[in-house]
């Protein structure tokens, strides 16, 4: 089920605002209850036959959290948590990169069998991780245990379920305390209502009309030009920052609904500066979640090692040739690796997460070797100084997306060919229009001159150092009127609005 589809706007999403009233009399249990039952419900409107794969998840990582939290010896928690983490790991394995092995071998000889790919289940790796990161932090003391219905409830709310964001047990569960025996409140509808709709009209207006444009583009990647290249991986561009910017505000409204607060997932990160902060404002959860789980423990590692053969670990030593490669180079590029990986199973995928290690080692490295500014104004660089990095990031970022988007390395390389004039200077291109030329213009002046969400909404979290916008949301007719309209021009696009390019994931 869509949060775009006539089914989910006019008959599940009350059903389930309703039932949660009704229930909400009888206290927490019954809520809990109430939001994990229409959660799989929701889950199960895409192919029921995955049911079995969300709760057969949840189940062995309830089981994995209830051996962990009875061991009372650390190296038996420790023993509980490998065993969990490697089972989570063997069935995303299995489903999301198997077959895409064994058609890889086929192809090169290897093997008699012509395999094909399995139907992926809708957010295997989002519930996969979420799972992974509370038995880590169980382990860790960070979680409490919980009874089987709150732990399906946390990994299965459906506002988060499908496509993140990748949610820390303390972030969701505690306010299912704090919000006991509380029916709907009007002030928490009022916003996630209007969250939602900001984020239902960037998917189905926005997004989904960029969308044939881009497909158009990397459909000819072998013989476009270079202004059809260049204007189809922008517009491409534009249509995975519309769908993923409203999918997340969507999340974000869905579960306020419920008075639940969900953590910024997305802030405007083609505003970027450089690439360290690109990746601190896409995906937010995602990031924050390889740096605990991933990079850290991969950097503390290498300095435990360095330390045990005498060598420093300071930021001096960190400027030298090996103490670089081994205590910055390292940990990012391995944790970018598994980025290109968790994307998707093809070539193209690693090259993208390395592509991004190169850059945010070149970033590290720049950062350590610059010379310290030694004054306040010299650290606020002006306007033009801004806007330059700003753009040379997000042509690094299109650069990357190219192999994001490509249906294999093979047609990225093609595609950007025509980038870099290989397949000529095409004047007349078909693929260059006025309306595509317009379209991209006007999607980048939206993401570089508007506020986005957070900011209009006044619910900007204190991760997100801005200040209320001049297009502040206020609960007045004005208001209401706008929403009332994009609300309409969405509906008007709902019978055509496709799948979120995040549910591939």
């Amino acid at each position: 089920m869509l949060f775009n589809s006539s089914i989910f706007l006019f008959y599940f999403l009350p059903c389930a605002l309703i039932g949660y009233q009704l229930v909400a009399r009888f206290g927490r249990r019954p809520v809990i209850g109430w939001l994990a039952f229409a959660s799989v419900v929701f889950y199960s409107w895409w192919n029921w036959h995955f049911v079995f794969v969300l709760m057969g998840s949840i189940l062995l990582n309830f089981v994995t959290s209830k051996l962990i939290a009875a061991s009372p010896i650390p190296a038996h928690k420790k023993l509980w948590l490998i065993i969990g983490i490697t089972l989570n790991l063997a069935g995303l394995f299995y489903f999301k990169y198997l077959f895409h092995l064994l058609g890889f071998l086929h192809s090169v000889g290897i093997g008699h069998h012509k395999w094909s790919n399995l139907a992926l289940p809708l957010g295997i790796s989002f519930f996969t991780f979420t799972q992974i990161g509370y038995l880590v932090d169980l382990s860790q003391g960070l979680a409490e245990p919980q009874n089987f219905v709150e732990f399906a409830l946390f990994v299965s709310f459906f506002p988060h379920l499908i496509a993140g964001p990748i949610l820390h047990h303390r972030e969701m569960m505690p306010q299912f305390v704090e919000n006991n025996n509380s029916r709907l409140r009007m002030d928490d509808m009022l916003v996630g209502l209007s969250w939602f709709v900001l984020g239902l009209a960037k998917k189905c207006v926005l997004a989904d009309s960029l969308g044939p444009y881009a497909d158009s583009a990397f459909a000819a990647s072998r013989t476009l030009g270079v202004q059809a290249a260049w204007l189809g991986i922008i517009l491409y561009s534009l249509q995975l920052y519309f769908d993923f910017s409203g999918y997340s505000d969507m999340a974000i409204g869905l579960a306020r609904m419920f008075s639940i607060r969900f953590p910024m997932n997305f802030n405007s990160p083609y505003k970027a500066a450089n690439i360290a902060e690109f990746w601190q404002r896409w995906n937010m959860t995602l990031t924050r979640y390889l740096t605990l789980y991933l990079y850290n423990p991969i950097s503390m590692a290498v300095n435990r090692r360095r330390l045990r053969a005498g060598r420093k670990v300071s930021q001096k030593a960190a400027r030298t040739p090996r103490g670089f490669l081994n205590m910055v180079a390292w940990p990012t590029m391995a944790t970018m690796f598994l980025v290109g990986i968790w994307h998707g199973a093809g070539l193209q995928y690693v090259i993208f997460g390395l592509m991004h290690g190169t850059y945010l080692t070149v970033d590290h490295l720049w950062r350590l070797l610059r010379p310290q500014a030694k004054t306040d104004s010299a650290n606020d660089p002006g306007f033009f100084s801004r806007a330059g990095s700003v753009l040379l990031t997000y042509a690094c970022v299109l650069l990357a997306q190219v192999f994001f988007r490509a249906n294999s390395t093979s047609d990225a390389l093609h595609y950007l060919g025509g980038m870099v004039g290989l397949h000529g200077v095409k004047w007349h291109d078909p693929g260059v229009t006025p309306v595509s030329i317009l379209l991209a213009s006007a999607g980048l002046a939206v993401v570089w001159s508007l506020p986005n969400t957070q900011e209009i909404l006044g619910q900007v979290e204190s991760a997100v150092n801005e200040k209320r916008t001049w297009l502040a949301w206020k609960p007045t007719w004005q208001w209401s009127l706008t929403l009332g309209l994009l609300f309409f021009m969405a509906l008007l696009f709902v019978s055509n609005s496709g799948t979120f390019l995040y549910f591939q994931f």
